[in-house]
Parts: C-alpha cells; sequence; structure tokens
C-alpha cells in the first residue's frame, strides 16, 4: 500500500507541481517587466505623435527608458514633452547614418511619476500609420556612465530561448526519472 501511495504522489509531482513550479519561475522573470502602451495621432503631411503610457514601469534616480525609432521608417524626432522629474532628449534618425533615433527620458528623481505627459512628433517615412517601438531601461551612475546593461520591458527572444532550453532540460530529467524507475 505504502508503496503504491509513493508511485502515486511522485507521478502527481512529476506530471503537475514539477513543471507548474518551472513555468512559475519562468514567467515571474517577466511579471516585473513594465510595459509602455502608446497612442498615435495622425497630425497630417506624414507627421505623428506618439503618447506614451507606463503601465508598471517604476524607475530611481538615473534609471532611463529609450525608446527606439528605425531610421528607415522615421526621418525626424521634434516637440518632446516629458514631466519634470525627467530629463528628456530627442535623438535623430539617420544621425549618424544607419542609427536610431532615441526618445530618452532619464529620471532625475527615485520613483518620479509616471503621469506624462510623455509624448514626441514624428515624421513618418512608411505606410499607414506607426506602430509599436522597442522600449529598453538603462541605469546609469551619478556622473552619467552606463553601469549596467539594458533591461528590456518586454520578453525579449532570448528570453524565449532560455525558457526552452529550460523546457528541454526537465523533459530530459523527466526521461531520466523514468528510466530509472
Amino acid at each position: 500500500m505504502r508503496k503504491a501511495w509513493s508511485g502515486f504522489v511522485w507521478s502527481w509531482a512529476k506530471w503537475f507541481i514539477i513543471p507548474l513550479s518551472i513555468w512559475t519561475t519562468v514567467l515571474a522573470g517577466h511579471a516585473w517587466c513594465g510595459t509602455m502602451s502608446f497612442e498615435t495621432t495622425d497630425l497630417g503631411g506624414g507627421v505623428f505623435r506618439y503618447e506614451f503610457t507606463p503601465h508598471n514601469l517604476t524607475l530611481l534616480k538615473n534609471q532611463e527608458f529609450d525608446i527606439k525609432f528605425s531610421p528607415t521608417l522615421f526621418a525626424n524626432l521634434f516637440n518632446g514633452a516629458a514631466n519634470d522629474e525627467f530629463r528628456l532628449i530627442l535623438l535623430q534618425p539617420n544621425n549618424p547614418g544607419g542609427v536610431s533615433g532615441d526618445y530618452s527620458a532619464l529620471a532625475l528623481i527615485d520613483h518620479p511619476s509616471m503621469a506624462g505627459p510623455f509624448t514626441v512628433d514624428v515624421t513618418w517615412l512608411g505606410d499607414g500609420a506607426p506602430g509599436a517601438l522597442p522600449l529598453v531601461i538603462h541605469q546609469f551612475d551619478s556622473t552619467g556612465q552606463h553601469i549596467t546593461g539594458t533591461i528590456s520591458a518586454t520578453p525579449e527572444p532570448a528570453s524565449w530561448l532560455l525558457s526552452g532550453v529550460g523546457s528541454l532540460l526537465v523533459g530530459y530529467w523527466l526521461r531520466a526519472a523514468r528510466r530509472r524507475s
């Protein structure tokens, strides 16, 4: 009876608890990430206004959120706005050639208000309306030196690759456990 019970517990743990705990761990790495939604308004003549709205994004002093504008799709960035708790810098696409433009908002205090406004007008070179843009978070020290790697606010392909490798390792582990029993 005891052996049957332990076999039941092991099979239940093997097929439910272990994968659930691993999946929860994988997703927890993405749960802290904030996101940035956007809305575009057509101002006419190929000019659009992006209005960004942060969600669950908390920054400390000297952290920057950086929104990239492809040099093949955007010609100019102008009329940028951010609230007083940020220092805003607009870097133009294709300056130098082939480099992305940037909407860079550096937090001047810990936990700045994310109420906005966070807007920028752009000259759009594509068809239709412009769409989603990559968001990157950078950490700088008090002298302006970049001190950490970039952290994407959305899952990158590398994180999904890591999740896939973890799933393969779990599969290998379960297969080895099955062979032992």
